[in-house]
């Protein structure tokens, strides 16, 4: 159609520039060809308002298309998390705090006191520990995240389960940002490739007992020191965890629709 169009707008132009430089009289003829050629315009160009509508409806589907895939990923991220005999309710993290060297060492998350979330509730990603609520309000909760100043844990490393305490870093050892570090409590050796698991708290508050921390890579041996210090790489890359389940209770797990 536009094709057929275009050869019969080039001609009126024609006409019209032919008639000026002839002296002709173009009141008329301007009047004529302004109503055959404004329709024929409006049919060959479309209007603002409907390429406005075009480029909304595109950003409409393309924020439609994010969300599907992003429910798609926290579906699979769900699935991922088996919390055993632990009753948990799902919860997605919604903001990083006070982000340290080594990462955040706070996260808000999307459910609260409404939910069952309580202080001291352990909150676990698929790959292991994230942390312990530390503060809860009605619809949200903020998190201590494993390695956080004040926020030790009490773990078993290796096939022997060498009980140890593990903290976000040690005086006496070098270490990466993002590592973690346990002084053991006993003699007993532990070696590089050997994993984190939490010793449990009375009550599994805030800290049930087996929950994956991370994996140990590499083994000090000071001179003179009685125990070992071990660094540990985090089972859990805080900087990018997102879906997460926190325990509200020992009893069968329950998770809620993300």
């Amino acid at each position: 159609m536009r094709r057929r169009v275009l050869p019969v707008l080039l001609a009126l132009t024609l006409l019209v520039l032919l008639a000026d430089l002839a002296g002709a009289p173009l009141g008329p003829l301007r009047g004529a060809g302004d109503a055959v050629l404004g329709p024929v315009e409006r049919l060959v160009a479309p209007g603002d308002d409907e390429a406005d509508r075009l480029e909304r409806d595109n950003i409409r589907l393309a924020e439609e298309i994010r969300t599907l895939r992003e429910q798609a990923r926290a579906g699979r991220a769900l699935d991922e998390l088996d919390a055993g005999e632990l009753r948990t309710v799902s919860a997605r993290v919604v903001a990083l705090d006070r982000a340290g060297a080594s990462g955040p060492e706070r996260v808000t998350i999307d459910v609260g006191r409404r939910d069952g979330v309580r202080v001291d509730s352990a909150v676990i990603a698929p790959d292991g520990l994230v942390g312990r609520v530390v503060s809860v309000a009605d619809w949200s909760a903020d998190v201590a995240v494993v390695g956080a100043p004040d926020a030790g844990v009490g773990v078993r490393t290796g096939p022997r389960g060498v009980i140890g305490t593990l903290s976000g870093s040690d005086p006496t050892t070098t270490h990466a940002a993002d590592e973690l570090v346990i002084t053991q409590l006993t003699r007993a050796r532990t070696t590089k490739g050997d994993d984190v698991t939490t010793l449990g708290s009375p009550g599994q508050r805030p800290y049930p007992p087996g929950i994956h921390v991370g994996t140990v890579t590499r083994v000090e041996h000071a001179a003179g020191a009685l125990t070992d210090t071990a660094v540990v790489d985090p089972a859990v890359d805080l900087a990018t965890v997102d879906v997460v389940a926190v325990v509200v209770g020992p009893d069968r797990t329950s998770r809620r629709t993300p």
